[in-house]
């Protein structure tokens, strides 16, 4: 039997499609050669130990932090990290106490960690894979392949190559899936608001 499309009628209370509607998008090779696809090609969490080696006080950790997480701007809502964020962690002991305002590489490990994280889970969500890690790696096994996965995520997202890279981790476990789907879910937000901000959207 002939099918036949369905046609729906435009109605004139409908609104008018504009130049704007129409105009053609970013092509890809235009947009992965820009300066805002650039800055996050070259973005770079660091491992463990290139992480300060001196302990440093709360609005030098935020600098720190911010400088780190600078080619990813496009991707944060406002400030990746506030000195009433760093507390309300503490508070909520995600991230250890400092020791006369003092923080550590640990510290700085889990709020690094946090901002990213936080730009596509919940906090308590968060909070929940922390207790997972605590009770399987060490912070600077768990902080390294946090930091590999998420480097390879996101560099694969702003290449021309398809799929993603091969897991970093020695034996495939149910920890290092969630890890690789924390990198997947954050580079993905990377790439579409840096391709957004390219085309011209000001959020």
């Amino acid at each position: 039997m002939e099918q036949h499309v369905t046609i729906i009628p435009m109605l004139d209370s409908s609104e008018r499609i504009t130049q704007q509607d129409v105009s053609p998008t970013v092509l890809p090779d235009a947009f992965l050669t820009s300066d805002v696809a650039c800055a996050a090609k070259h973005f770079h969490m660091p491992r463990y130990d290139e992480l300060p080696n001196v302990e440093l006080y709360r609005d030098q950790v935020i600098e720190y932090i911010e400088q780190v997480l600078g080619p990813l701007s496009g991707c944060s809502d406002g400030l990746w990290l506030t000195p009433s964020m760093v507390n309300n962690y503490v508070k909520q002991r995600l991230v250890p106490a400092p020791v006369k305002k003092l923080y550590g590489r640990e510290q700085i490990a889990r709020l690094l960690t946090i901002c990213i994280f936080k730009q596509f889970l919940p906090i308590d969500a968060i909070a929940r894979l922390f207790r997972i890690q605590k009770v399987t790696y060490p912070i600077d096994v768990a902080f390294d392949y946090v930091s590999a996965e998420i480097n390879n995520a996101v560099d694969s997202a702003f290449s021309r190559q398809d799929g993603m890279r091969r897991d970093t981790a020695s034996l495939v476990t149910r920890e290092s899936l969630l890890v690789r789907s924390a990198a997947a879910a954050f580079a993905s937000k990377v790439f579409l608001m840096s391709y957004l901000t390219f085309a011209g959207y000001e959020g």
